[in-house]
């Protein structure tokens, strides 16, 4: 059996936009102060601006853990776009299919981690993410270990008030044959549990968007454990551009997951989150069983 990561980084999709534009920044208000187990911190404000690694572009320290907030500015933004300016931080995709174990800068909220994890040395790609319901501010989170070092990264990011191509505002399809009576939405506020796709184990229906959204009853929650029980969708489809997911399941602006696998992963709510949410999408192909996965909502990470 192939291992969970690899599968992962098999049928992952990634939303990159234009991987040419350059964004125009002014200047931006950053405050740099440190807390217990952070090495640097840094909040940025501004509607764009640039986060760079400590002492860039110069080599950057080991043994970092920085956290960077981009501030959302007003309730219009819906996300933000990455633009990586530079990057140089040693690592890859190992042969187990590991992502980045050593050094890396990451979307801290984003699942599965491939989709917004990033070392190596590709530069000039554009990313987006979206604001989490209720979130005042977007994550990002740089480690660096003893292993080696390199210049790290120059990131410059703008704030997005369109985000309909990333599905950020899922309409929820009807239930067969239940439509007009029941929609495809579950609301989570329990502690611990499992979701499921309709119908489960048995086939799930076509053309169905689901939402599952994870409440956060309390502001010390800091996010949801998750861990598959049986996962079976579509298989990815073969395209020039890799594998495309007809039937998935995903995080909005993070990743895309099909066809068959197992996964365990820890979903972090944003600065200021209400809740976070998953999707399941079908298209008008038979589906297969779908998916069973257990949560638990997650104190003090």
């Amino acid at each position: 059996m192939r291992s969970t990561v690899s599968l992962v980084a098999s049928f992952i999709c990634i939303l990159i936009g234009d991987c040419t534009a350059q964004l125009k920044t002014d200047a931006v208000k950053i405050k740099t102060n440190s807390s217990k187990g952070i090495s640097c911190y840094s909040r940025l404000e501004g509607e764009e601006g640039v986060l760079e690694s400590p002492n860039y572009p110069s080599d950057y320290p080991s043994n970092q853990d920085c956290n960077y907030d981009i501030v959302r500015t007003s309730s219009s933004v819906c996300g933000i776009r990455l633009y990586i300016e530079d990057l140089n931080i040693p690592g890859s995709i190992t042969k187990g299919g590991d992502v980045c174990v050593n050094d890396y800068i990451a979307v801290e909220s984003c699942v599965p981690e491939g989709g917004a994890r990033f070392c190596g040395n590709d530069s000039g790609i554009s990313h987006h993410y979206n604001f989490q319901p209720g979130a005042t501010a977007i994550r990002l989170f740089f480690h660096s270990d003893s292993s080696g070092s390199g210049r790290g990264f120059r990131i410059k990011y703008k704030m997005v008030e369109d985000c309909s191509s990333y599905f950020y505002d899922i309409v929820p399809s009807g239930i067969p044959p239940l439509v007009g009576s029941a929609t495809c939405f579950t609301r989570i506020s329990e502690p611990s549990g499992t979701i499921n796709t309709p119908y489960h184990p048995k086939n799930y229906p076509e053309n169905l968007d689901c939402v599952y959204q994870f409440v956060r009853t309390n502001p010390n929650l800091c996010g949801v454990r998750m861990k598959t029980i049986k996962f079976e969708l579509q298989s990815p489809m073969d395209t020039p551009f890799g594998g495309a997911c007809s039937d998935f399941f995903h995080m909005p602006s993070c990743g895309f997951l099909c066809g068959k696998m197992e996964f365990s992963w820890f979903a972090r709510y944003q600065p200021g989150a209400t809740s976070l949410e998953f999707h399941f999408h079908s298209d008008e192909s038979t589906g297969l069983s779908g998916f069973l996965i257990s949560f638990e909502q997650v104190y003090n990470c």
